[in-house]
């Protein structure tokens, strides 16, 4: 196996790992991803003495997907799987808006009013407390020839919001299929399913397009796909301010893991820089000021500060004044706060899992998509941008997977557990038009 440095992550060994392997079953030999230049290590699971003394006919009926796959089929192949969890995921939460909610279109509550002023009537009415040029258009750009074509609100935020949010799905999975495997990517779409936050990929808000965006480009990179990479890039810098973070993190890993500067490196820098330009000359257009994002945070309670401050801060909403949004919006405040934790552990794994061989990139750009809402003196919110932290989805996915059985279902369990009943409650909050963002 070569050891001299490598033009392209998408060259390096994969250390005996096939990613178009079919989903393995505990049975079945595992066969770790070492770094690069090591040999991979395979551990083979011996079938637990219960299985060993069930009849083949109770076992397929207590795992029937697994014996349909042992016949040779497959159960909801490549990304099918991702598409088929959305579909799951998505009439699960209809059936909570719907039973909780007040029947209007919810889609449109907080934030995503602000994309569809965006969306009509640009920039107008600048000098308003708390401007929409708080928010890039990225998203308000993909739903304008919608709104054209169906002349409608309504159809247009379900149009966007579901095509979005598809494609969030399937480029996570995909990014966790080439980190790892596709066991490992069917565990973190399950995740991302599961995270209460994302109810936001139902709305009409920006959290689907970051995360196709962002997981589609370094997937596409990863797999030498250069030019779809760097239109996605330029793509990515049009939804968060956060967003030009991205390709640069992908440039510097590429110059650490060649040790040179390649074409690409420009060529991704150039995309981000061309997709920030246009989202520029708009505020200026509209405002005179093509910094305007930067100029109304104070507007919207936030300012750089130190990110322990703003750890304070977000103990602090915990006990809100009575007259203030926060109160309805306690449950998620409190999910903040776990966030932190769920943020942490997730990067740490990452950073230091070597077994797993996850690409320098994956902790680097966790840390890059959560170090701006850290230092913004509010952690409100936070449990947004903890879910379009869409790098720990795999990373929790490969930690499960290595704990112990009952260790393993546990963590399933709580998971489930927890993240349902948040889920709950944050739902019927929204649905009625009440803060959780």
């Amino acid at each position: 196996m070569t050891t001299a440095p490598l033009d392209d992550p998408a060259d390096a060994p994969t250390a005996g790992v096939d990613t178009e392997a079919e989903p393995r079953t505990p049975d079945a030999p595992v066969e770790d991803r070492a770094p690069e230049g090591r040999p991979a290590r395979v551990v083979r699971r011996r079938p637990s003495p219960s299985a060993r003394r069930r009849s083949p006919v109770l076992d397929a009926l207590i795992h029937p997907i697994r014996a349909w796959e042992a016949r040779g089929h497959r159960w909801l192949p490549g990304a099918w799987f991702a598409v088929a969890v959305w579909a799951v995921w998505r009439v699960g939460h209809l059936g909570l808006d719907q039973l909780l909610g007040t029947r209007g279109d919810s889609i449109f509550f907080y934030d995503g009013e602000r994309y569809l002023a965006i969306t009509k009537q640009g920039y107008s009415f600048a000098n308003f407390e708390m401007p929409n040029t708080a928010f890039f258009p990225g998203v308000s750009w993909l739903a304008w020839p919608v709104l054209q074509i169906t002349r409608s609100d309504v159809w247009t935020g379900h149009i966007v919001a579901t095509a979005t949010a598809i494609a969030a799905f399937v480029a996570v999975w995909g990014i966790s299929k080439a980190w790892r495997n596709e066991h490992i990517a069917r565990r973190a779409v399950l995740l991302m399913a599961l995270m209460p936050s994302s109810l936001f990929l139902w709305a009409f808000y920006s959290e689907g397009l970051f995360i196709a965006l962002g997981a589609g480009a370094v997937w596409a990179d990863r797999k030498n796909r250069h030019w779809i990479a760097a239109l996605l890039f330029a793509g990515l810098s049009t939804t968060r301010s956060v967003g030009i973070l991205v390709p640069a993190v992908i440039v510097l890993a590429r110059i650490i893991r060649a040790r040179r500067i390649d074409r690409w490196c420009f060529g991704y820098a150039a995309a981000a820089v061309a997709g920030l330009v246009p989202v520029l000359l708009m505020m200026r257009y509209y405002t005179g000021d093509a910094f305007a994002f930067m100029r109304v945070q104070e507007d919207w309670g936030r300012a750089l500060s130190w990110p322990w401050e703003t750890v304070v801060q977000g103990f602090s909403n915990l006990w809100p004044a009575p007259e203030t949004i926060m109160v309805p919006a306690l449950v998620s405040r409190n999910l903040d706060i776990w966030c932190l934790l769920i943020v942490a552990v997730g990067l740490a794994y990452l950073a230091f899992a070597r077994r797993d061989g996850f690409p320098m990139e994956g902790w680097m750009l966790g840390v890059a998509l959560v170090a701006l809402p850290l230092s913004s003196s509010a952690l409100a919110s936070f449990n947004r941008f903890a879910f379009a932290t869409w790098v720990l989805y795999p990373a929790y996915a490969s930690l499960a997977d290595r704990l112990p059985t009952w260790w393993r279902r546990a963590f399933w369990v709580v998971v489930v557990v927890a993240f349902t009943i948040t889920t709950y409650h944050m739902v019927g909050r929204f649905s009625v038009d009440r803060f959780v963002g």
